[in-house]
């Protein structure tokens, strides 16, 4: 019998960018090289609604030939995944685990009692911070915290002498790309010279993309859209850039995989205080974060890094340690000790 089945997105081209894929996939393969190639078993959920069939049965599959189910659910699939599961583990007896992803499954769970009873039923549901496990815990839910994690790279000193900053993110109106580009013509006033550019990078969201397009257009001398980045190219593109803004107000943030991303590049993070943020990045430490939706002091905090090489320093210092506290090994290997 296989020691695991994972079951969410897995892959690594254009169609695998959101944190579930990334997350989902990071898990499979650090499973794959602990168990061998034969002890795991990938049942990808990319574009499930159109062959649930076929998607039923691999899961059928999985639960005859596995001890141990993972499984990563987005919002699209969180009513369908966790019943499915429980049904059949009725008849199968494996050891269920559910990986959120994202912030939202407690408030779900508090709306629906169908979907707080299917949840209940896991062995573990791990949350990505404290408070969400809290939150779930508060409904009767067993929970416990496993961050969002990321199996880093070596960073390549950087050239601080470019000061590009970027999105790196879905490119939504959500994910606060109006801000990000406030933040750069703040800071720009305020030093009374065009200093800092915008890159943007990211898939852009439909129900946005005119009106982003168009703002693209017309702030064209600081701003500029740089495509969606495979996995593989993230290091080497995000390495050049002298911060990551990262402005979001998305409703189910979590721990964002973006935060990861500065970590590793040794990219000092301008989060908005948002969410459960404050759990990942401590300000002036490994990372900054402003008041909510506050662009004057987030382009203060810009400028400050400009002006001020020992922070920057700090902050880099920090992410380094960060790197070492969200490691994928460091944190996996403590949940396959509850594994059967």
């Amino acid at each position: 019998m296989k020691k695991v089945a994972i079951i969410g997105q897995y892959g690594k081209s254009q169609d695998y960018l959101t944190g579930q894929a990334v997350k989902t996939t990071t898990c499979a393969d650090w499973m794959i090289q602990k168990y061998g190639e034969n002890n795991v078993m990938i049942v990808n959920s990319f574009g499930w609604k159109k062959h649930p069939v076929r998607l039923l049965k691999e899961v059928v599959h999985a639960m005859a030939q596995c001890k141990n189910i993972m499984v990563f659910p987005a919002t699209n699939g969180i009513e369908v995944f966790p019943s499915l599961l429980v049904a059949l583990n009725k008849i199968y007896h494996r050891k269920l685990f559910l990986v959120v992803i994202g912030g939202w499954l407690g408030d779900f769970c508090e709306r629906k009692r169908r979907l707080r009873h299917a949840v209940a039923s896991f062995d573990n549901v791990l949350a990505e911070t404290d408070a969400l496990a809290s939150q779930l815990r508060q409904l009767g839910i067993v929970a416990s915290t496993l961050p969002n994690f990321r199996s880093f790279k070596q960073a390549l000193p950087k050239d601080q002498a470019n000061h590009h900053v970027c999105t790196y993110s879905r490119v939504t109106k959500t994910k606060g790309i109006d801000d990000a580009l406030a933040i750069v013509k703040k800071a720009n006033a305020l030093l009374g010279k065009d200093i800092f550019f915008l890159d943007v990078y990211g898939k852009i969201d439909r129900a946005y993309e005119e009106e982003f397009i168009d703002m693209c257009k017309k702030e064209k001398d600081i701003m500029h859209y740089g495509g969606a980045i495979l996995e593989d190219a993230k290091l080497t593109v995000l390495q050049k850039q002298f911060a990551i803004l990262f402005p979001t107000f998305y409703e189910g943030e979590c721990f964002p995989g973006t935060a990861l991303d500065a970590f590793e590049t040794k990219t000092p993070i301008i989060a908005n205080d948002w969410k459960y943020i404050r759990e990942i990045i401590r300000d002036g430490e490994n990372g900054l974060v402003y008041p909510f939706r506050d662009t004057t002091v987030a382009s203060s905090k810009l400028v400050a890094l400009y002006q001020d090489p020992m922070l920057y320093q700090k902050i880099q210092e920090g992410c380094s340690q960060s790197c070492q506290a969200y490691d994928t090994a460091r944190l996996l290997e403590e949940t396959c000790k509850n594994m059967a």
